[in-house]
């Protein structure tokens, strides 16, 4: 069997003029059982365009100009079917990826909406906080003793609301 090299040189070493059928007939055997085979298709399809081309206009050769016609055919749909393999992956790699983005969209909304539960929740008791204060401040100066420890209590409740406040 003939690799794709070889066969490049046996098409190349063809004549329309010179080569007999049976030269012609020879490199489209080796050609069909190189199709067999495990090899670029691309490259063995321009190799039998290039032979198809080179094939003089005889009548003996009628029967080999069908074959390799049905040979570019065979291989023409196997391209196709390898790039539409090929296409058909990246289809599911897509849809894949589209999924998990999906996902992990799905996860940070949940994130953000519990972040915004608890920047409400310090939101209010901060506002709880500054009601407290007004209270404590409308207390008479003979609650002064009281009135300090609320302040106390009420600025280390308002201490904590900082914690969550963007820095």
């Amino acid at each position: 069997m003939a690799t794709l090299n070889e066969l490049t040189e046996h098409v190349a070493a063809l004549n329309k003029l010179e080569s007999n059928d049976f030269q012609f007939a020879d490199v489209l055997d080796e050609i069909e059982d190189t199709a067999m085979t495990n090899v670029d298709v691309d490259d063995l399809r321009n190799i039998l365009n290039s032979y198809r081309l080179k094939m003089p206009n005889r009548n003996t050769l009628d029967g080999h100009r069908v074959r390799a016609k049905d040979l570019a055919n065979t291989l023409m749909l196997q391209t196709l079917s390898q790039r539409i393999a090929r296409i058909h992956a990246r289809n599911e790699a897509l849809s894949s990826l589209t999924s998990e983005l999906e996902t992990q969209i799905d996860k940070a909304n949940a994130d953000a909406g519990r972040l915004q539960q608890i920047k409400d929740a310090v939101d209010r008791a901060t506002k709880t906080v500054n009601e407290v204060k007004s209270l404590i401040n409308a207390l008479t100066s003979t609650d002064t003793g009281v009135k300090d420890k609320l302040t106390e209590l009420v600025e280390s409740l308002g201490n904590i609301s900082t914690i969550f406040a963007p820095a």
